[in-house]
């Protein structure tokens, strides 16, 4: 199996990973921001993009940190939106010499509803996005950019990035969703000791703002912020604010030395 991981800029590695649907292209403007002042690799998760489907691997969470270990610099600050997310908090939980700090994009330990877990989908969407997969795939996608966005603009914005890339393999896909219907972090993410930020979108129907009192309850040492005008997709829609938050989190514009805090 081959993991495409686009590279650019010099200094210390920062990683960053895209959610489900989607490829690492979708931080082409953020990730020349960073290049300016960092190792920038973008990772297609298998199936996705460039990288070669492996179903065993995307379906089973300590298979794909495992197999993102193997091709990924240790001392990195991780960025992980949405799905990717999920998994960039798996990485700092299981493999804490990997991450260095956490920025975490719309995302949660956990994305379906449970008892004392509101602020959430309901599973059945999900099921419903996995049932409709196996007869149209562009579709599904489009469907599923409708939940993203808070205006047409934004709409627009994801389905020309949707039009002009790659579609994930199918079987990608359903791994993807079934990762998200059944993986539940909250236990786990008390454990992380790195610096970790979670931004989110004030009118992202996903993944909703009030997420974060529910994560803070679980994970205590955790950051939030959340950029009130957008949705699921803050580093697109608002990008200078969410450069302004990546800066003021890791201290500095500038490359950091290993032995420089972090905020």
């Amino acid at each position: 199996m081959r993991l495409y991981i686009k590279q650019q800029g010099k200094g210390c590695p920062i990683i960053l990973l895209h959610g489900w649907g989607f490829n690492g292209d979708i931080w082409d403007d953020i990730a020349r921001r960073l290049a300016q002042n960092w190792h920038v690799y973008q990772v297609d998760l298998p199936g996705h993009g460039r990288s070669t489907p492996c179903d065993v691997v995307m379906s089973n969470l300590t298979q794909l940190t495992q197999h993102l270990a193997q091709h990924l610099p240790k001392e990195a600050v991780w960025i992980g939106w949405s799905m990717g997310g999920l998994l960039a908090m798996a990485m700092a939980r299981w493999h804490p010499t990997f991450v260095r700090a956490l920025i975490l994009v719309s995302t949660s330990p956990r994305f379906t509803t449970a008892e004392n877990w509101p602020h959430a989908i309901t599973p059945s969407v999900l099921q419903q996005f996995s049932q409709q997969l196996q007869t149209d795939i562009r579709g599904t996608l489009q469907r599923f950019l409708t939940l993203q966005v808070s205006n047409r603009a934004q709409l627009r914005l994801l389905k020309t990035f949707l039009k002009n890339t790659t579609l994930p393999h199918t079987t990608a896909l359903t791994a993807g969703l079934q990762l998200l219907q059944n993986i539940d972090l909250r236990a786990e993410v008390a454990q992380i000791q790195c610096p970790s930020l979670l931004c989110l979108g004030g009118r992202d129907t996903l993944v909703p703002r009030e997420v974060a009192e529910s994560c803070k309850d679980c994970w205590p040492q955790l950051h939030t912020v959340c950029i009130k005008p957008a949705a699921h997709v803050p580093f697109l829609s608002h990008p200078d604010i969410f450069m302004r938050i990546l800066e003021d989190f890791l201290g500095t514009t500038h490359p950091l030395e290993k032995t420089s805090p972090i905020k």
